[in-house]
């Protein structure tokens, strides 16, 4: 997967996402990984498209895939580093990589596929060029 080398807003592991064996559960990097889209789309300064409130479509979350690599702990700082991967006709594919700022471990990659739908009925729709524009390259 090809990743935007640009930085974007790191986190800390806060002490509600820690299982009982000491290290962030497996659920939680899904939470982390829409976190870091979002904030590749804020990053660029292209938000607005994403709120059905302003773009007059929705997009849900087709599928969601996560490879681990390293463990995450309390306390530490992650770095994501997120890029379009794929531009569809009604839907869009993230690549995400997570890293560990204190060592600079690979913790995860993963991928997640939105589709854009429609407000009245939920079903897939074109996304709107203006959204279109605004992701690609160039």
């Amino acid at each position: 997967m090809r990743v935007d080398d640009r930085p974007l807003a790191s986190f800390r592991v806060s002490m509600r996402d820690i299982d009982i064996y000491g290290h962030v559960h497996n659920s939680v990097y899904l939470d982390y990984c829409e976190d870091a889209v979002v904030e590749l789309l804020r990053h660029r300064g292209i938000l607005s498209h994403f709120r059905h409130t302003s773009s007059g479509v929705a997009y849900h979350v087709k599928k969601a895939e996560i490879t681990f690599h390293n463990p995450v702990d309390v306390d530490d700082v992650v770095e994501p580093k997120v890029d379009v991967a794929k531009i569809g006709r009604s839907s869009l594919s993230f690549a995400i990589e997570l890293y560990r700022r204190r060592d600079g471990a690979h913790c995860a990659s993963a991928g997640l596929v939105w589709v854009c739908v429609g407000l009245s009925d939920s079903r897939p729709t074109p996304i709107p060029e203006a959204t279109r524009a605004a992701l690609t390259p160039g």
